[in-house]
């Protein structure tokens, strides 16, 4: 009894690897290949510091932190075993930061990368997806933002992008809930790349380097893209979604359009409302956060009360455009229910979800008349300084 005791206590992990024997997958990017159903798997690999010369198919000095290489194959799996042929380490993928659909991928059909990356048992389920504009190796081997390994700088906009609101978090768990659902359609993060670094060397030059941002939505129908939504109409499409936690809108002053007042809004709620008549749904959007004040660049001598008032009902009626613009946009153009609309009438309406909507909710979806309702509620508190202006105005030094 004691020897066997001692044989299994002693025997150790009997699949555990060495650091050194590892290839730590940071960034993956999946496209087809041109004329061909192959795919390319492209990947950013973490580079240990002083480590060697890239093999073939690599891209990377030796010197930069990380290695970008990409190999074609038949399937996912095969392309990605195909990176064994010139990796002198294994590929681990328990690392990777984000999945990048290339458009020809997304285009045609998402199923096997969805399939690939579920089973994938290295692979975390709150792993990143996003799809490209165009191919997704340009994304993979892009260098962008501040970190040293640019897959960590693009997992970091998704962090952060509540802040502008203008795009969708997408994780792999949301990515596969809403691919196995029948009552609502995928909607993935969009990922767009824009010159913005100013050059150190001539500052009048703006750009010479591109950095990928995330921008707007890719719209899925079954498996497949059929679209794009803007940054401005995935804002209106976040408040549906119940995804707008917290955001930044501009408002006009008055008749000068050119000046803006600026409203933080916190605490956003968003609550849909289905009704029934004569088998007929409808839906009603109702939208209400808190805000505040934190830029006004105007003059004005209203009252507490009376701005607070004006600046809400601006604020009501921008939120409703926007909400208007991404329903119309996907109701009408795509007719691809990423709302919930479906989901909402399968929860609230189950027996007649079940009585013969479901079947038919492709050809009604497009149809059902929305009705949007935005309740926005300034706090008080930051109107009680004046605007800057105002004060140099009063006091005689403004011109």
């Amino acid at each position: 009894m004691f020897v066997f005791v001692m044989i299994f206590s002693l025997s150790g992990c009997w699949d555990s690897r060495e650091l050194n024997d590892l290839a730590l997958v940071m960034a993956v990017g999946i496209d087809k290949v041109k004329n061909t159903d192959d795919f390319r798997v492209t990947v950013q690999i973490a580079k240990p510091s002083g480590g060697g010369q890239p093999g073939k198919g690599g891209s990377a000095a030796a010197d930069e932190p990380v290695w970008t290489a990409s190999a074609e194959g038949n399937t996912i799996f095969e392309a990605i075993r195909n990176l064994a042929k010139f990796s002198s380490r294994r590929i681990m993928w328990a690392h990777n930061n984000i999945i990048i659909i290339g458009e020809s991928v997304a285009r045609d059909d998402i199923t096997p990368v969805i399939d690939f990356f579920t089973r994938n048992v290295e692979l975390r389920m709150r792993t990143w997806v996003a799809v490209a504009r165009g191919e997704a190796r340009n994304y993979v081997s892009a260098k962008t933002g501040l970190e040293n390994i640019p897959a960590m700088s693009i997992s970091s906009l998704f962090r952060y992008s509540e802040l502008p609101s203008e795009s969708v978090k997408t994780e792999v768990i949301d990515l596969f809930s809403d691919f196995l659902s029948d009552s609502i359609q995928p909607m993935v993060s969009g990922l767009r790349m824009r010159e913005r670094v100013i050059s150190t060397e001539n500052k009048q030059e703006h750009g010479g380097e591109k950095q990928v941002e995330l921008a707007g939505g890719a719209v899925f129908k079954d498996t497949k893209l059929v679209g794009w939504v803007s940054p401005e109409e995935t804002r209106g499409l976040a408040w549906i979604r119940n995804e707008m936690n917290n955001a930044i809108i501009t408002v006009p002053c008055g008749k000068n359009k050119k000046k803006q007042i600026s409203i933080e809004l916190r605490y956003a709620q968003t609550d849909l409302i289905s009704k029934i008549d004569n088998n007929m749904p409808s839906i009603t959007i109702k939208a209400s956060a808190r805000g505040d004040i934190t830029e006004q660049d105007c003059l004005t001598h209203l009252s507490t009360e009376q701005l607070k008032e004006k600046v809400e009902q601006l604020a009501n009626d921008e939120i409703r455009n926007e909400i208007k613009l991404g329903v119309k946009k996907v109701q009408k153009e795509f007719k691809s229910d990423i709302l919930g609309f479906g989901r909402t009438i399968h929860i609230q309406h189950r027996e007649k979800w079940y009585g013969g909507i479901k079947e038919k909710w492709e050809e009604i979806f497009p149809e059902i008349p929305v009705t949007v309702q935005v309740d926005i509620h300034i706090n008080k508190m930051s109107l009680y300084q004046e605007p800057m202006k105002i004060e140099k105005v009063e006091s005689g030094n403004y011109k």
